[in-house]
């Protein structure tokens, strides 16, 4: 059977795990930001480590939780807030796991807006590709919507 005691230090290392990925997301959206996407790579190996590091940890608490009979989130902080050890850990691990929250979704934004600009550079691209530069009469430069086969084949 588990004790409150066995609770709090899973409790603090889920902190620790939460801190970990907010960083790591404050640095993502640096790099979104910054658009240094050659970062980005390494950023999310470590990032899914964290991910993992951090499910672990919750699973530790959950486990400690219902040995203690604490089957609900509402049982669960009850419970902690009712303590005054572990009663500020518990409020900073809500308040970073809804930082992590609002900084997922607004790198989920950042990411959105570049691929929707990426779209549009490249279709402007693609019809920069699709007219043929020529001279006109008075010498020039013009544009010219090509008429879809080149003009030196039949």
């Amino acid at each position: 059977m588990s004790s409150p005691v066995d609770l709090y230090p899973s409790i603090a290392i889920e902190l620790l795990e939460v801190e970990r990925l907010v960083a790591l997301m404050q640095r993502e959206q640096d790099i979104l930001v910054n658009r240094q996407f050659d970062q980005m790579n390494d950023l999310l190996v470590l990032k899914t480590r964290a991910v993992q590091q951090l499910e672990m940890a919750t699973q530790c608490r959950l486990q400690c939780a219902q040995q203690l009979n604490l089957h609900t989130a509402s049982q669960l902080s009850d419970y902690l807030l009712g303590d005054r050890k572990i009663a500020p850990q518990w409020q900073q691990l809500q308040q970073q796991a809804k930082l992590a929250e609002v900084l997922n979704r607004s790198n989920a934004q950042l990411v959105q807006c570049h691929e929707e600009a990426n779209r549009h550079l490249l279709s402007l691209l693609s019809k920069e590709k699709n007219q043929e530069i020529a001279y006109s009469a008075n010498g020039r430069l013009r544009h010219q919507p090509t008429l879809g086969r080149p003009l030196d084949r039949a």
